[in-house]
């Protein structure tokens, strides 16, 4: 014991229900072509002889775009639907904002896994403030950088019945509060979705606080 306040936490005090290891990771979402090579454009067209304007651009590889195209790019708004790998399936859906082929600012992108993000993109990659809803029935919502959870967010397990609130890095969530629906609360550090050895303090359903030091002790069965 260190101090007469401070105690021994261990992971039999946490709710049975808690998530093991890390979240759910978003997947990076399907690739556009680069460069503007379509297998058929129905639009108008600049003096070059380019498709510019609106319009619809269909790919040899069956994908298809429709929205704005400016010096022969996506550019605007715009909505992008992936051919289906598999007849009868989703091949993907970007519905928003692009600047020079990429995904930029305001948009929706709905997986072929039906899990979907709905928030801010840069360069085609998740960046900013945005919600990713998961098809097991997770969700985050905070901030991204380069496609990951970092920064503030908020994620809700929904096998685990609970909450994970704070700071994100590269993915992973490393301080803040582990919430579960019976009110009780966990406060520190954490590393590969559980908390992490060293000083911490656990809130009880009760209103009862108890500051201490979490220990990797084993639970009952063996784990």
């Amino acid at each position: 014991f260190v101090g007469p306040s401070l105690r021994v936490l261990d992971r039999s005090m946490a709710p049975k229900a808690a998530p093991k290891g890390k979240k759910e990771e978003a997947p990076p979402p399907p690739e556009e072509p680069t460069e503007e090579k379509y297998g058929e454009w129905k639009g108008a067209f600049n003096e070059q002889g380019l498709p510019e304007g609106k319009g619809e651009a269909v790919y040899p590889n069956g994908d298809v775009y429709t929205g704005e195209i400016l010096h022969n790019q996506r550019q605007g708004f715009g909505k992008y639907v992936w051919k289906a790998a598999e007849e009868g399936k989703s091949g993907g859906v970007y519905e928003g904002g692009y600047e020079s082929n990429k995904k930029n600012g305001k948009g929706l992108m709905k997986y072929p896994d039906n899990g979907t993000y709905d928030g801010q993109w840069k360069d085609g990659l998740r960046q900013g403030q945005g919600t990713f809803k998961y098809p097991n029935g997770d969700w985050y919502k905070g901030q991204w950088h380069q496609g990951k959870k970092s920064g503030e967010g908020t994620y809700f397990s929904y096998t685990g019945s609970c909450w994970y609130m704070g700071q994100w890095v590269e993915g992973n969530f490393e301080k803040g509060e582990w919430k579960f629906k019976d009110g009780s609360c966990y406060k520190g550090e954490f590393k590969n979705g559980r908390p992490a050895p060293g000083e911490g303090i656990f809130l009880f359903p009760n209103g009862n606080q108890l500051n201490g030091k979490w220990v990797e002790a084993p639970l009952e069965g063996g784990e």
